[in-house]
């Protein structure tokens, strides 16, 4: 299901200038419980100071050293020494982590042929399709937990088929369910890429919202992909859009991890040349950003600001979850994130029932997704009872 969800909050926008009781619970952007847009005001104040060498010069294509030496820092932390050691690597700007992820889907599938993805998933076809790719799904869910028995079947169909298989895994608070993979399913995971050794196996590993999670080292997981074999090849698809709350400003990264450096080679210059032709180069002073966040004078503030917004996130999630289970309002698994899904059989149905009542939600192909990042506890609040009112009224 393909939505404009720019055109619902567009709608949302409007109906604002017109209602009272307008809640919009469509967009993926979080929002403080002030109304401040991205919530870090270190971000805007550095945007506001910035001088105009760091906003008009074009940058390197793939970011310079500086931002790829603190992109790396962040996104592997204390494991930032272990991932060095065990692999090749190399990073590139990119224009958000949806440039990353187009990225890899141009350079590293077929034309023709497939990706394994989940059957609840963020809307990858928007890359696959032109890059005249294909999709194919496995059941994210069996019952509350992740569903190995599909994902084993699936991949394994489609090794049989092609030599390379990239596999898509978007974690934690996975978008659009808000789904956390234990560090068990995790390693499990892992172990069943592990098994498909006559085969090139891909990870895509989807990080966009890590710095959102619940979990206590959000890092761990991707400690783990030292344990992945030689013919495993990895790419992490970094939003500092979501990580800053700087959305327009277009953010990302890509890392490459190998143990073959002919194939990080080759991988790098193909991802440099799609960026010099695709985009030329991810704009300055989003680049020029994320290395003023990590200087001394700014850091601590950016950390404090970034750690109240997560714990936000988390504040809400509670709220919606204790609420819809007190309702018996149906849920996909939800842990925590920027977005939960609400199951109904026919979801453009329920938009349309929902938008008429004043609120504005994304249908998807199980239900509802509520944005709940961008909504403070006070329209969260009762949210799950008025959901339940209008999507299953008769």
């Amino acid at each position: 299901m393909i939505i404009d969800i720019l055109q619902i909050s567009r709608d949302a926008r409007e109906a604002k200038h017109r209602f009272d009781d307008v809640i919009d619970c469509s967009i993926g952007m979080f929002i403080d419980e002030d109304g401040f847009v991205g919530g870090l005001p270190v971000v805007f104040d550095a945007f506001k100071h910035m001088p105009p060498e760091l906003l008009i010069p074009y940058p390197s294509v793939d970011g310079g050293q500086p931002f790829k030496d603190n992109v790396f820092k962040w996104v592997f932390q204390a494991y930032e020494q272990k991932i060095q050691d065990s692999f090749n690597y190399f990073v590139c700007a990119t224009p958000g982590g949806s440039g990353a992820v187009a990225a890899v889907l141009r350079t590293q599938v077929p034309k023709g042929e497939q990706v394994l993805v989940s059957d609840i998933r963020w809307q990858y076809d928007r890359f696959s399709e032109p890059a005249g790719i294909f999709l194919h799904s496995h059941e994210l869910f069996d019952g509350d937990k992740f569903n190995f028995a599909s994902f084993k079947k699936e991949l394994s169909y489609l090794c049989k088929k092609q030599n390379k298989v990239v596999v898509i895994v978007n974690d934690p608070c996975q978008n659009p369910s808000g789904y956390t993979l234990t560090f068990e399913e995790w390693e499990q995971i892992l172990s069943i890429l592990n098994e498909h050794s006559s085969n090139e196996i891909v990870l895509l590993y989807d990080i966009a919202y890590i710095d959102y999670s619940c979990e206590i080292d959000q890092r761990r997981k991707a400690s783990a992909l030292v344990n992945l074999k030689d013919h495993v090849q990895i790419f992490v698809t970094f939003s500092g859009s979501k990580t800053f709350g700087a959305y327009g400003m277009r953010m990302g990264a890509l890392i490459g991890l190998s143990r073959k450096a002919d194939f990080l080679k080759d991988a790098r210059e193909k991802v440099l040349a799609l960026a010099r032709g695709m985009w030329s180069a991810t704009p300055t002073p989003a680049i020029e950003l994320l290395n003023l966040m990590f200087e001394e004078e700014r850091k601590p503030d950016f950390l404090q600001g970034l750690a109240k917004a997560r714990q936000t996130i988390i504040r809400r999630g509670h709220l919606f979850l204790k609420q819809a289970q007190e309702v018996d309002l149906p849920l996909v698994p939800y842990i925590n994130g920027f977005y939960t899904i609400v199951k109904c059989p026919n979801s453009y149905a329920c938009y349309e029932k929902l938008a008429k009542n004043h609120i504005y939600a994304v249908p998807v192909e199980q239900g509802i997704r509520i944005a709940l990042c961008s909504l403070s506890l006070k329209d969260i609040d009762g949210l799950a009872l008025k959901l339940k009112s209008i999507m299953f009224c008769s």
